[in-house]
């Protein structure tokens, strides 16, 4: 693997991260990163230069839309930026990434608040799934934020979504959920060095899915 481009360093400033705890492309346009510990998103164009952040704990900004730690990021509908606001256990979105226009997913806004918030990804319905560690569930919401029901599975790892399946690491397995059926259809089994060290999965097609580890990115062949 070669490496075509680094951004970014340790600091405060634009491009700088502390500590950053996601990155997500789903708008395919640009990328966000959850830099948490400086207390913003920022934003990113395909080529790693810096574009803009989006940070609220400010005396200007509305503070019932504020955050201190976003965990992750996720685009609906192409300019909708969902974030995971780890402080308050919600999610917040803001149109165009700057303008907050709702939330969900607090004890006032669902009948299944959220506890743990960890990581979110969307199908081709634009429904919203969180992996919540706190209940060990997978929380389905639709995009407007009403809950909709939880995929249930003991120790979930990670998860990740392809082709409108959802793919499920639990131990040494994946677990491929159909949300259309309600029902796990498949199991498949990862090669055994990667059995306790898998740290995130991300199915890319049926050919190709990438392992993270704590120090190393390789993929394999289902």
């Amino acid at each position: 693997m070669n490496i075509i481009k680094k951004s970014g360093d340790y600091g405060w400033a634009s491009g700088q991260f502390i500590s950053p705890t996601y990155i997500d492309a789903s708008s395919g346009l640009d990328i966000f990163v959850s830099d948490g510990n400086n207390y913003r998103v920022q934003r990113l164009d395909l080529n790693l230069a810096f574009i803009s952040e989006l940070k609220t704990n400010t005396i200007t900004f509305n503070p019932e839309f504020q955050f201190n730690t976003p965990v992750a990021t996720l685009v609906i509908n192409s300019n909708n930026l969902y974030v995971i606001d780890n402080d308050n256990k919600r999610i917040v979105i803001y149109q165009n990434g700057e303008k907050p226009v709702n939330s969900f997913g607090d004890f006032k806004t669902s009948s299944v608040p959220l506890i743990e918030p960890v990581k979110m990804l969307k199908d081709n319905n634009n429904h919203i799934y969180i992996l919540d560690k706190g209940y060990n569930k997978i929380l389905i919401f639709d995009s407007f934020g009403s809950f909709i029901k939880t995929i249930e599975l003991d120790n979930i790892k990670t998860f990740s979504v392809y082709n409108n399946k959802i793919y499920i690491v639990k131990d040494n397995d994946i677990f491929i959920y159909d949300p259309d059926k309600n029902a796990f259809n498949e199991k498949i089994t990862l090669p055994v060095e990667y059995n306790n060290k898998l740290s995130d999965i991300l199915i890319y097609n049926s050919e190709k899915y990438f392992i993270l580890e704590k120090n190393k990115l390789s993929y394999i062949k289902p």
